[in-house]
């Protein structure tokens, strides 16, 4: 790029919220300097949170929340912010509608970038009530972004097809890395340990992670994240009558999950339904060497593992399947072979430089009000 970008990413939160969604956004904007883009963020934030203006070089403005319906926040002064911000191209992340009336209050004189992350599942009488806000917000954008063939085929852009571009998530590799000489995190805690890293809610499949550990009685479980399962989840542990071998961290900082990832001998990511779009933890996971087991739910979390040779990909809902899997990935024999392959896995299709630079080129076209080259149209194709 020849001219410098100013670009403003709204969804509904951003870090130190953390989330798949929020962690490919900073991710996107601190990576996007390297391209000629300054990127700042407008996000939501709840009554008496920090309001946190900064993420490094990146700029961050959170719009008070007093409501929350659905698991949406809803900011009202979203509109104006949007309308007073000086950015030349908007990127809305969905699903998030309040992202998509302030764009159209506040944001239309600008170009629009759209990422579509997952469809709206939960909420999907919701969303097809707010479909006609969604079909005005998707013919406006000059660019639809989407992680993989699952959501480029879906029928709410089947009409908007020539603007669409697969561009798979990425993780930063050399953030996330293997390193054997990494110091131990959790000393108190023997090995074979399994990680799981994630919001504890309904689609993560934590039941499912709780039967499956039954199964391996010689396995620890480390869990880093919290949500609203966590009771659940726990009494799941209970009855399943291991939940002394399952270990909730909570939140812990960047630093401290990747020594956790360097020393973890397997990952794994149980998640049941089509609201886990992609399963970043577990790309992060093979970033840094650790062979995983997700789940094939119909979106792209099998993108995440080479199924059989980093990984492995099970039915979701089985805890059976899950715990083979996990004993797959454990196999003393082939472990070293299998950590060496989760690290070229994800140094040949999980790389999120190659993601930022394909997004970075799609802006500038944009702004020169070019279509979409011929790749784009062979991944819409």
């Amino acid at each position: 790029m020849t001219t410098q970008r100013r670009v403003v990413h709204v969804y509904k939160a951003y870090p130190p919220v953390r989330g798949g969604i929020e962690g490919h956004i900073a991710l996107l904007a601190r990576l996007s300097a390297a391209h000629g883009v300054t990127a700042s963020v407008l996000c939501a934030r709840p009554p008496g949170a920090a309001p946190a203006p900064r993420d490094g070089a990146v700029a961050v403005h959170r719009c008070v929340a007093p409501l929350t319906l659905a698991s949406t926040p809803l900011p009202p002064t979203l509109p104006w912010a949007l309308h007073q911000h000086r950015a030349d191209i908007v990127h809305l992340h969905l699903p998030w509608p309040p992202g998509e009336v302030a764009w159209l209050l506040g944001g239309r004189r600008r170009p629009l970038a759209v990422t579509v992350h997952c469809e709206a599942v939960r909420q999907a009488r919701t969303a097809r009530w707010l479909s006609p806000l969604t079909r005005a917000v998707l013919r406006a954008a000059g660019r639809i972004f989407v992680t993989g063939a699952f959501m480029r085929d879906a029928p709410a852009l089947a009409a908007h097809r020539s603007r669409v571009q697969v561009v798979p998530l990425g993780v930063d590799l050399d953030q996330w890395r293997p390193d054997a000489s990494a110091p131990d995190p959790l000393p108190d805690i023997p090995h074979p340990r399994v990680v799981f890293v994630g919001r504890l809610r309904h689609y993560k499949g934590l039941p499912v992670l709780a039967a499956a550990l039954a199964r391996l009685p010689q396995v620890q479980l480390v869990v880093v994240g919290d949500g609203p399962e966590r009771t659940a989840f726990v009494d799941a542990l209970q009855a399943a009558g291991c939940a002394d071998r399952a270990h909730l961290l909570g939140d812990v900082a960047d630093d401290h999950l990747r020594r956790i990832y360097q020393t973890a001998n397997a990952a794994v990511l149980t998640s049941t339904s089509r609201a886990e779009a992609f399963g970043l933890a577990i790309a992060e996971a093979q970033a840094c060497g650790v062979p995983a087991v997700t789940t094939a739910v119909g979106t792209g979390t099998e993108q995440t593992v080479a199924d059989g040779v980093s990984g492995r990909v099970v039915p979701a809902g089985d805890p059976e399947a899950t715990a083979a899997a996990v004993a797959w990935c454990l196999d003393p024999a082939h472990a070293a072979t299998r950590r060496s392959a989760a690290r070229a896995h994800a140094e040949a299709h999980l790389c999120a430089r190659r993601m930022t630079a394909a997004i970075c080129t799609a802006y500038e076209a944009m702004a020169a009000g070019r279509a979409p080259g011929r790749r784009a149209a062979r991944d819409a194709a």
